[in-house]
């Protein structure tokens, strides 16, 4: 029904509503109603004009200011441009939190999976020194496992130090845990190591209780992912003649976890 008796109803009680943002509302929904009124008057009395069926449901609806007042009083303003605000509200703050998480969605993904590639800062490492004193660059793969932790070096580079006739080990562990709320192992600091000519590197939890005057093999959690974990490990002072080198993890009096890395160096 869009007949102009119909649109002056509704604006007369429309104009009783303080509350604009519902006149839309308000006014759709006395349409209907006097539509299916009309429509009701029709089919009980078809030779009804239609512009008479309109009149009639117009006339039933009764005074369009005493029912203006009535909808008034159920459409607060008060209440009305508090939902609207709160929406708008709600609506911004979900933008804002998207907006800032946007940039951090990337870091956030490689967190829950951990990189496929992670090279533990060894790049960096390696400006630092030049082609001829890098004696080997290795990938060894797998190396253990200790209960529900797998162990991996994906990375082992071995370099000259120049003046000192030594090598020094550079090592990147990872450590897997499928597990994310099993957290990633402390052993770093008792990690010692041990060459295939004899020789020991002690470990800083070492020197206290073995009385070593030097630490020789340490490292530290360099990044760390809810399914990975991964440790910058090193074994400095070795010598010329060494061709591997053995780390150990045996703080409780068993080698709960052993490897063997090989140097490729030999004098």
């Amino acid at each position: 029904m869009s007949s102009n008796r119909c649109e002056t109803f509704c604006r007369q009680v429309c104009a009783f509503v303080r509350f604009s943002p519902d006149h839309d509302a308000i006014t759709a929904e006395l349409t209907a109603h006097l539509e299916d009124h009309r429509d009701a008057l029709l089919e009980l009395h078809p030779d009804l004009p239609p512009e008479e069926a309109e009149a009639a449901a117009v006339s039933a609806m009764g005074d369009p200011v005493e029912l203006g007042r009535a909808l008034n009083e159920s459409h607060s303003p008060l209440l009305g441009w508090f939902q609207i605000w709160f929406r708008r509200l709600v609506w911004g703050l979900a933008v804002l939190v998207l907006l800032l998480t946007l940039p951090q969605l990337g870091q956030l993904i490689t967190n829950l999976t951990a990189p496929l590639q992670y090279d533990g800062h060894i790049e960096n490492l390696l400006e630092h020194y030049e082609a001829f004193d890098v004696v080997s660059d290795d990938t060894p793969g797998a190396v253990g496992q200790y209960r529900d932790y797998d162990f991996s070096v994906p990375r082992a580079i071995v370099f000259r130090n120049s003046g000192s006739n030594t090598l020094t080990l550079r090592y990147l562990l990872k450590v897997s845990h499928p597990n994310p709320w099993q957290g990633r192992p402390e052993f770093m600091d008792w990690l010692w190591a041990e060459d295939d000519l004899g020789n020991t590197y002690p470990s800083e939890c070492q020197v206290v209780p073995y009385q070593f005057s030097d630490i020789h093999s340490g490292g530290s959690l360099t990044n760390s992912y809810f399914f990975a974990s991964y440790y910058g490990l090193w074994v400095d002072n070795i010598p010329l003649e060494a061709t591997s080198v053995t780390l150990h993890f045996d703080r409780y009096g068993e080698d709960i976890l052993y490897f063997t890395l090989p140097l490729k160096g030999g004098a």
